[in-house]
């Protein structure tokens, strides 16, 4: 798997993969492991040891990064995810449709379905997520195996890894940004310049509650979300215009502007000239 090439709609079956009702789970054996993919489900993974490399999570720019034994990540659908590892551990996966497993986690954690929302979770470990992925370890690694003990196991660690912090109970989202998630969040809006980088939909994907993460990603970045986007919009935008023969109103589109007067207005307005000047090399 190629990672400057475009993300993959699936991955590899690398180990053993059994096909539930609601869920797909796969015991995912240790070795070098290389990984660029943009599933249409929500993906958890939970490492059995320690986890060292190098990953992108949702950006351009390979990033270090080192997981605990038993850390897991949850990870929305549709959310790019690539990197690599020279001596990956064995890892216990899981991908599903989150609306379709949406009122039964929300009915385990006594909470209304609407507070539910996809967003990106890093925990653990936990003594509990912890026995509950042994016990499936094992019971993957026997010759025989039981589709209902597993859909039983495989349920209550999908519940134990969407199980937000206490403080978040009350709302559904939490009211801090950790650097890590931050960095997250940063490297997804590099990725999906074209998508919507809205408050709501950012704060959706921080699992914070809206008003609080803009106030976070100021206190942090130096300026508010929308102010940042446009900034990563433009600075995308002039680079192609520099580099490339794309046509102006494809490389609006593929930055996030509505169209190509959108973004000549832009600019005009927040570095004074147009992409039709930078194009003829005129300007900054």
């Amino acid at each position: 798997m190629r990672l400057d090439a475009p993300p993959s709609l699936s991955v590899p079956e690398w180990g053993r993969r059994i096909r539930l009702d609601k869920f797909v789970i796969e015991l995912v054996p240790a070795g070098e492991r290389t990984f660029n993919v943009k599933l249409p489900k929500t993906l958890a993974t939970i490492s059995f040891s320690t986890d060292e490399g190098a990953s992108s999570l949702a950006g351009d720019r390979m990033r270090h990064y080192e997981r605990r034994p038993y850390e897991y990540i949850v990870v929305p659908a549709n959310f790019p995810l690539r990197g690599e590892s020279k001596a990956a551990p064995e890892v216990l996966s899981f991908s599903f449709n989150f609306d379709e497993v949406r009122m039964d986690v929300a009915a385990a954690l006594q909470l209304p379905p609407e507070r539910l929302e996809p967003c990106v979770i890093i925990g653990g470990p936990k003594p509990f997520t912890t026995e509950i992925a042994q016990r499936i370890r094992r019971h993957m690694r026997a010759e025989v195996v039981s589709h209902d003990y597993l859909r039983a196991l495989g349920f209550a660690l999908i519940v134990e890894m969407l199980r937000l912090p206490p403080r978040q109970h009350a709302t559904g989202r939490g009211t801090t940004l950790s650097d890590r998630v931050l960095r997250t969040i940063l490297g997804y809006i590099d990725a999906n310049l074209d998508a919507n980088l809205s408050l709501e939909s950012l704060a959706g994907l921080a699992g914070v509650q809206t008003h609080q993460f803009g106030r976070a990603f100021k206190r942090k970045v130096g300026e508010p979300p929308h102010q940042y986007v446009l900034a990563r919009r433009i600075e995308a935008a002039h680079a192609l215009l520099r580099t490339t023969d794309d046509a102006i109103a494809d490389i609006a589109y593929a930055t996030g502007f509505s169209s190509q007067s959108h973004m000549t207005t832009t600019f005009r307005r927040e570095i004074g000239v147009t992409p039709a000047q930078i194009r003829n090399r005129v300007g900054p």
